[in-house]
């Protein structure tokens, strides 16, 4: 069956040219096997391919859901309806990023094997149904699903529309069972060595936990050791290598296969099981799906495509998003006019070279059949969001394939992010319950894309001296080596900001001795002796110390406040109340070259922004246009300029330009100004000689 496959693939295609790549790529997610039993299947698949082309569809992701259709039976594969879908897309020049199907095993597959199947914490096998629901760590599991991978890449390795390969879906699956804490021991002593060097960095003396054999160490279940911040992280880190070397796995056979076909898995909403700092190496592209809430601030998802663009050095693509609503947030009312055509031309303003969606056609039954698609219900061109679809296809073509070959420039600001931080922060054993990491961080980057200021959100390993200002808020976990990177940094010139709850424990979780913040405290000039969490509720004041800086506001602050002594630093701000009233609560410290600050409480929204403009207007950091607020600008660089401005205000606004420029879009020329709509977008090149 195997060699028929390879033998059907090679000989159809092997004289076929490749599809031209022309322009930004566009189109969603199709599923034509949900219409397989549909009397009227094939006249659906022919209307889908009318109304791809009047939608401006160049690319779809085909297969991401179909193991049960390709392989009915474990013996018995079925790619004949795939066969005649890829030649039609492929007459209509429609490029195809091919799902391996594989992350929704088929219920044959789960009854015969039933160890697939997950334990969860309670200790409890998990019934067949959903997606994911499968143990990371199945040989089963792999086995089979590389069965299929080898035979959808032999059978369409050749195809002139196969443009990429889609592993899996979304991963992030967990699970506890024996297979896992047999993977998991030996996964420990592959780290560790040696019991005693395990015992020594988990602390396991601590409630007379010692391990006496690698045996004796379970995953952390309800029903057992919950205890050990040292355990917890390990799994979690183990959880993520172990959904990596699942997807390495199939990558492989992909690129033995086709190596001229890039291979990637789609990263969405910053999983907390997956570190996708540790997966990008791994991926040849990075996608992305996005899905706001409704009342996300357009910041939020600038987060996140600033994120998944720095994952891999600009090479990301918009692979998600809904088009009107999606079915599974507590609330899910409909984009607005021009929201969808907003966020969609936001993406490719932080540096996607797609625009897709999730899905072509609504689906007539299931968990998703209310998520919004391209298509819905009616099956109609007249329906508004087909129309919007339609309309932004057409401005999308106009970008030609130039502006596939732009970037957008180095940031001189870098926001650090990690999840073993994360998790560390987020434990149950910490002083407070209020900890949200995600939040934290995004608190600092609204400040600075408030002010359109470029930013790189990279790992604290990342390399820094490119950066003129690092900001790492809750920098909770922190070994010796970032420590010394960051103390280095700083004496070249580099100024580094970071915030209370930092400097706190090293990479085994355990708290570091002789002062807070640790590694920090000599780069900081400061020690924090002690630290009250307050309650949900309760705020302070931070008290400026210098009106001759233009430092002298009072601000309110909340959840926590450090007992701050300084050790070379100067107080810029104290604190207003309580025993610690006039101690400090943002400091300066001038270490070598550079300058580091530390602010010991969550200061609110207008000190935040009081202090980025005072390091903006510090360091000099530069913008890519003057621009009222609520105006979002970026730029692309290559052989042309792009400017982006995004209106993300419901007012008109006008924008000033420093010389003539011209909207793509539009083809309207600028001289001085021009006049952006509300939710309005403009893709500006500015006239005479174009940047080298």
């Amino acid at each position: 069956m195997q060699q028929q496959a390879h033998e059907q693939g090679s000989r159809r295609f092997e004289a076929c040219p490749r599809l031209p790549r022309s322009t930004v790529f566009y189109g969603g997610d199709y599923n034509p096997e949900q219409w397989l039993s549909e009397e009227d299947g094939n006249a659906i698949w022919q209307e889908d391919l009318r109304l791809m082309r009047k939608a401006g569809v160049n690319c779809v992701s085909l297969g991401v859901f179909s193991w049960a259709a390709l392989q009915p039976a474990e013996d018995v594969f079925t790619f004949e309806w795939l066969d005649q879908i890829f030649d039609l897309l492929a007459e209509q020049q429609i490029f195809v990023c091919l799902g391996t199907g594989t992350a929704a095993q088929p219920a044959w597959l789960s009854a015969a094997y039933p160890e697939i199947l997950p334990v969860n914490e309670m200790g409890q096998r998990q019934q067949h149904g959903v997606r994911l629901n499968y143990c990371p760590t199945s040989e089963q599991f792999r086995l089979h699903a590389n069965r299929l991978v080898r035979l959808l890449a032999e059978r369409y390795r050749e195809h002139p529309a196969l443009l990429l390969w889609h592993i899996s879906n979304e991963y992030g699956p967990a699970c506890y069972c024996e297979h896992c804490a047999l993977r998991f021991q030996g996964w420990l002593q592959q780290r560790y060595g040696t019991l005693a060097q395990l015992n020594q960095h988990w602390i396991t003396s601590v409630w007379s936990h010692t391990y006496t054999s690698w045996e004796q160490i379970q995953p952390p279940v309800s029903i057992g050791e919950r205890s050990m911040q040292a355990l917890q992280l390990d799994y979690q880190r183990f959880i993520s290598a172990m959904n990596l070397e699942s997807y390495v796995s199939e990558a492989a056979i992909l690129r033995e296969v086709t190596p001229h076909i890039p291979v990637m898995t789609n990263f969405h909403g910053l999983t907390r099981t997956i570190d996708y700092f540790s997966w990008a190496p791994h991926q040849d592209i990075i996608t992305w799906d996005s899905y706001p809430r409704h009342n996300s601030t357009p910041d939020m998802v600038a987060f996140y495509y600033d994120f998944v663009r720095c994952l891999k050095n600009n090479q990301w693509l918009l692979l998600e998003q809904t088009p009107n609503q999606v079915q599974w947030h507590a609330e899910n009312p409909l984009k607005r006019p021009g929201v969808m055509r907003l966020q969609s031309l936001q993406a490719l303003a932080h540096g996607s070279n797609s625009v897709m969606f999730f899905q072509w056609r609504q689906a007539r039954s299931g968990r998703e059949m209310y998520h919004g698609a391209m298509v819905s219900h009616a099956g109609t061109e007249q329906t508004r969001t087909f129309q919007e679809v339609a309309s932004l296809g057409a401005e999308i073509q106009r970008l030609g394939a130039s502006f596939l070959e732009t970037r957008l420039p180095a940031a001189r600001v870098a926001l650090l992010m990690s999840w073993p931080n994360w998790w560390a922060v987020e434990n149950k054993h910490t002083p407070s319950r209020r900890f949200h990491y995600l939040e934290e961080l995004q608190r600092y980057y609204r400040a600075l894309w408030q002010r359109n200021i470029p930013v790189d959100i990279v790992s604290p390993d990342h390399a820094l001296s490119q950066y003129q200002l690092v900001i790492a808020p809750l920098f909770n976990m922190i070994s010796r080596e970032q420590g010394d990177a960051i103390q280095s940094y700083v004496e070249q010139g580099g100024t580094f900001l970071t915030t209370y709850f930092s400097g706190m424990i090293d990479q085994f979780h355990r708290a570091w001795l002789g002062g807070f913040p640790g590694p920090l405290r000599r780069t900081l000039g400061i020690w924090v002796e002690e630290f009250d969490p307050l309650p949900e509720g309760r705020t302070n004041t931070v008290v400026g110390q210098h009106a001759d800086e233009d430092w002298s506001e009072t601000y309110t602050c909340e959840h926590w406040c450090d007992v701050v002594h300084l050790e070379g630093a100067r107080a810029l701000s104290v604190f207003g109340q309580d025993f610690y009233a006039g101690q400090p609560a943002i400091t300066e410290h001038q270490s070598g070259k550079g300058t580091a600050l530390y602010i010991a409480t969550r200061p609110d929204a207008a000190c935040l922004d009081a202090l980025i403009a005072r390091l903006q207007s510090q360091l000099s950091l530069t913008v890519p246009l003057l621009v009222p607020r609520g105006i979002e600008v970026t730029r692309r660089e290559g052989e042309q300029l792009y400017y982006f401005l995004l209106n993300h205000l419901e007012i008109e606004q006008c924008i000033s330009l420093p010389r003539p420029m011209r909207d793509i879009i539009t083809d309207q020329i600028h001289q001085q100004e021009m006049q952006l709509p509300p939710r309005g977008v403009a893709i500006l090149i500015p006239m005479g000689t174009p940047l080298n």
